[in-house]
């Protein structure tokens, strides 16, 4: 492979279309903030001098993609990507490979970092950066794919992919990170739906990286589980700068956003000390044993207006077999402490986990209901990649395709995968169960309706 070894280089980050997958799901185009992920690669990118723009195929078609390669003829092309949208990635490089011969093509995201040997097997990607990709892209993209280079993997002069070491250490400083390069973006044409955001345009911010906890659903391909936090004062500076650069909401998409209770407060201190005024969540959700009521009061006092808790499920036993590390009893303490603060609650559930029974499901769905919360979504847990839920049933002849775009939380096919425990038919009642058994409820009606009225 030969490389362009000119100083400043000519980068375009991509960005796939979440509609070619999730369509009609709350990923549908248009609902969605700008990505945080190329954001900040591109910050690095541009910090050091380099070139750099970004397309996002939510907002133009691969015909303006083809336009943009021809007229801007990048040196690399960036793409990041999830399990689902590995097809569509495979899409876009053959594309611009097809334009452009000799552009190198990075990628990154989940997929890329749990599937490297696989992801450029399977498609005309050149490099992968597996985990953080803040400086190995910027690596790769001033050196070239070589061997200098950690936590990388890349195809040789024959085409074969080559796997470099494991990167040695995470990064620690992350005050050192640039802000994210959002005059990149046309902020204004994002516009998300009331559920993601009440206010337009909202952007994503990250304050911490890595999940200490062990669910076996969850992948720590990227960010490991090593906790990392941004300091009190970057965190809220990077706030202002987001603010300065039109948006008028904020979404936390940390892990683990209050793992550190005393930090999370001196964050909402430092808003209030500021006298900033926007609204933000933790759209990623927090732990409902990593609050207390005071934290609580805080969030609200300085624009906090909805809590999100990961429940998962209704049993005790069930959140014990997937490491979940909470219980029912703390779980319920903080929905409580939630609503005393006048916090709008949402719970995230999910049906089929290791385990599940129809019991347990049916644990579940009267769990959600009686903790009467303003909104609940249920997924059906999906065995993704790097996951221990993945390597168990595949150890097991569990999985049955391999077809990436099947791996879709929203609207999961029959063949995916094999339940130990359960049919797909039951899995699938259990699911329309519950969104029938938590919002056809009478009383959640009436709360809506007043809600609703005393909005006005």
């Amino acid at each position: 492979m030969s490389h362009n070894i000119s100083k400043v280089k000519k980068v375009l980050l991509i960005l796939p279309s979440y509609n070619s997958v999730y369509k009609g799901t709350l990923f549908q185009m248009g609902a969605y903030p700008p990505p945080l992920s190329l954001a900040t690669i591109a910050a690095t990118l541009v910090s050091r001098g380099h070139d750099v723009r970004i397309f996002d195929l939510n907002k133009h078609d691969k015909t303006e993609l083809t336009g943009l390669l021809k007229s801007f003829s990048p040196d690399y092309a960036g793409i990041s990507f999830s399990t689902p949208l590995t097809k569509e990635a495979y899409i876009i490089a053959a594309m611009a490979k097809k334009v452009k011969n000799n552009v190198i093509i990075i990628s990154g995201g989940p997929h890329s970092s749990a599937m490297p040997s696989d992801v450029l097997k399977s498609s005309e990607i050149d490099v992968v950066c597996i985990g953080e990709s803040d400086y190995s892209v910027l690596e790769v993209v001033t050196k070239g794919p070589n061997p200098s280079i950690e936590g990388i993997a890349y195809k040789n002069e024959s085409g074969y992919p080559v796997l470099q070491k494991e990167k040695s250490h995470w990064i620690e400083d992350l005050d050192n990170l640039p802000f994210p390069a959002w005059n990149l973006f046309k902020i204004n044409e994002y516009k998300t739906n009331r559920f993601t955001a009440r206010t337009n345009p909202a952007g994503f911010i990250e304050t911490s990286r890595g999940c200490p906890y062990g669910c076996i659903y969850c992948s720590k391909a990227i960010f490991g589980k090593n906790f990392r936090a941004k300091s009190v004062k970057r965190v809220v500076d990077e706030m202002e700068y987001m603010l300065s650069c039109g948006f008028r909401e904020l979404l936390i998409v940390d892990d683990c956003f209050t793992f550190h209770i005393e930090r999370a407060k001196n964050i909402c201190a430092e808003i209030l000390k500021r006298k900033l005024k926007f609204p933000w969540v933790p759209i990623n959700g927090i732990r409902a044993d990593k609050v207390d009521c005071e934290l609580l009061a805080l969030m609200k006092k300085s624009g906090c207006y909805r809590v999100i808790y990961g429940i998962e499920s209704g049993d005790d036993a069930i959140l014990k077999l997937v490491q979940k590390g909470e219980t029912l009893e703390e779980i319920k303490n903080a929905v409580r402490m939630s609503r005393e603060n006048g916090l709008e609650i949402v719970g995230y559930f999910m049906l089929a986990l290791p385990g599940e029974t129809k019991e347990t499901m049916r644990k579940t769905i009267n769990f959600a209901k009686e903790l009467d919360l303003d909104f609940a979504k249920v997924s059906i847990a999906i065995p993704f990649p790097s996951t221990p839920y993945f390597e168990e049933l595949s150890k097991n002849g569990k999985i049955n395709i391999t077809e990436w775009s099947n791996f879709n939380m929203h609207f999961p096919p029959k063949k995916l995968f094999e339940h130990p425990n359960l049919s797909w038919d039951v899995i699938e009642t259990y699911y329309r169960s519950f969104y029938r058994g938590f919002y056809l409820r009478w009383g959640f009606i009436l709360k809506r309706v007043i809600k609703n009225l005393f909005k006005r």
